[in-house]
């Protein structure tokens, strides 16, 4: 590999422990179709049988992680903000619902958390597997041994640190792929949710969050415009995920995809990606083959768990 490429890959890893630390939450939980799986558990448990307000629940379940893709100030904050291992903050949507759409939306976005909520048992501690650590920082500190030495052959050399975290992201898409095999329709619905949710919803975020949020974006103002354009962008990426997930080269897609994303965080040429496409996707086949066992058992033993912390806070209607 020629000696500049190596330099930048080094100063890259520097660049993405720094990442790694601004941003503790971006990559420790489960993805969009785990997320939606979980959800439609949750709504066969509350017997709803509105179709619309299940796709406002699966698209405010997967609505928490709005910032995690923009690593610039303020949405740093923002991201590691609603993030928080206290629920408290992911609840303020829910305090702020009024209307069935809202509600919807709300009870989703609550849902999510990370004190109690699904992001909990991903990286907090795992129901039936990771105990103690996190289903998804279980796995990935399996998967960091298993690739090492893959990656170094990539010229990859990362910390141990920085490729457990590297790891969290092909666990997620390997454990999203998984759920693809077991409910085909996923990305359909990923797509549903995102294209049908409601209008209200980016006004609910703003009523919620823009006060919270304006002493870091300079006035309420600005916070509600970066709320909208982050929910935006957010909207349209779900679209899009949930669109790879149809198609019949869906891992292919997701490599590529965090190829791309992997080459920005390590600070690479965009045209890197492409050396880092295979090693994403050996990643990813080698995260599905060591959650395969008991990814399942694990989500829908998260959305027993999160449904009987939703109705002890009280969060139903």
């Amino acid at each position: 590999m020629h000696k500049g490429i190596v330099k930048k890959i080094v100063m890259g890893s520097c660049v993405f422990c720094l990442l790694v630390v601004l941003v503790p939450g971006a990559a420790l939980s489960w993805d969009l179709a785990a997320h939606a799986f979980i959800e439609q558990h949750l709504y066969k448990k509350q017997g709803q049988t509105d179709i619309a307000v299940l796709q406002n629940r699966i698209y405010g379940a997967g609505a928490l992680d709005l910032f995690n893709s923009t690593f610039t100030s303020p949405s740093v904050e923002f991201a590691a903000y609603l993030h928080a291992t206290t629920a408290d903050n992911s609840l303020k949507a829910w305090e702020m619902a009024a209307s069935r759409e809202e509600k919807a939306f709300a009870y989703g976005f609550a849902g999510h958390n990370n004190a109690w909520g699904m992001d909990s048992t991903a990286h907090i501690s795992g129901v039936t597997s990771g105990r103690g650590t996190g289903y998804v920082i279980a796995k990935a500190q399996v998967l960091a041994v298993m690739i090492k030495p893959v990656l170094d052959e990539a010229g990859l050399n990362l910390p141990d640190a920085v490729l457990v975290d590297v790891c969290h992201y092909l666990v997620e898409s390997g454990v999203d792929l998984l759920v693809r095999s077991l409910d085909p329709t996923i990305g359909s619905k990923l797509m549903a949710a995102a294209y049908f949710r409601s209008d209200q919803a980016p006004a609910l975020l703003i009523n919620a969050y823009a006060s919270d949020f304006s002493a870091l974006a300079g006035s309420p103002e600005n916070a509600a415009q970066i709320i909208a354009t982050a929910e935006g962008t957010f909207r349209a990426k779900m679209m899009g995920y949930g669109w790879a997930l149809t198609q019949d080269n869906a891992l292919d897609l997701i490599a590529d995809s965090l190829a791309e994303t992997g080459a920005i965080y390590l600070g690479l040429p965009p045209d890197y990606a492409e050396v880092l496409e295979p090693v994403v996707k050996q990643g990813i086949l080698a995260a599905m083959m060591l959650c395969a066992p008991d990814f399942e058992r694990e989500l829908r033993a998260t959305a027993g768990w999160v449904n009987g912390r939703l109705s002890s806070e009280r969060i139903i209607w």
